[in-house]
């Protein structure tokens, strides 16, 4: 059975499709062998775990990320962008960061913002304004209700003008 569903996603390589498996258990096994498929098989598809599961991934990789339930029913629903894939793999970049609070929050909204690169502190002002006037959405990793960025995370990650300490607190 395993090789015939393995030979039918196969048969979906070279149409113009995007697949999404959204795993409802828990069994390792599974889980496993699902995660597994996107290493072994170059298919156009993505697995997606429950929105507490995929909070926590997100949540290890981009820690200024809340991981809000629209964003879950959008991959649910089989919106593709690589950024998304991105999210559970690794911290984003800085023109990661910029596209993905784009898609987030709409192109507008960071129109006027210095450029990421040059003006962290400019743009991260900006993203701040955005971020507040979106008011609050339950966060699956810590389970209450948070800002769709959390902006000391979002410093924390990408303020490159922090500076270098060996020992001690940052002030």
């Amino acid at each position: 059975v395993k090789n015939e569903f393995l030979a039918s996603l196969r048969s979906l390589q070279n149409l113009p499709v995007w697949v999404v498996i959204r795993l409802c258990t828990d069994d390792e096994e599974i889980v496993t062998f699902y995660n597994d498929l996107d290493a072994v098989l170059e298919l156009p598809f993505e697995v997606i775990d429950d929105f507490f599961g995929e909070g926590k991934e997100i949540y290890s990789a981009n820690k200024w990320l809340n991981y809000g339930l629209p964003l879950h029913r959008c991959r649910e629903m089989g919106y593709h962008h690589r950024i998304f894939d991105l999210l559970d793999e690794r911290l984003l970049n800085k023109d990661e960061l910029r596209e993905f609070l784009e898609l987030l929050f709409g192109a507008d909204t960071l129109r006027n913002a210095p450029d990421i690169h040059l003006d962290w502190k400019g743009f991260a002002s900006i993203v701040k304004q955005v971020v507040y006037a979106n008011g609050t959405i339950f966060n699956p990793y810590t389970k209450r209700l948070d800002y769709w960025v959390d902006m000391k995370q979002l410093e924390k990650c990408y303020d490159n003008t922090r500076g270098f300490r060996l020992f001690g607190r940052r002030k």
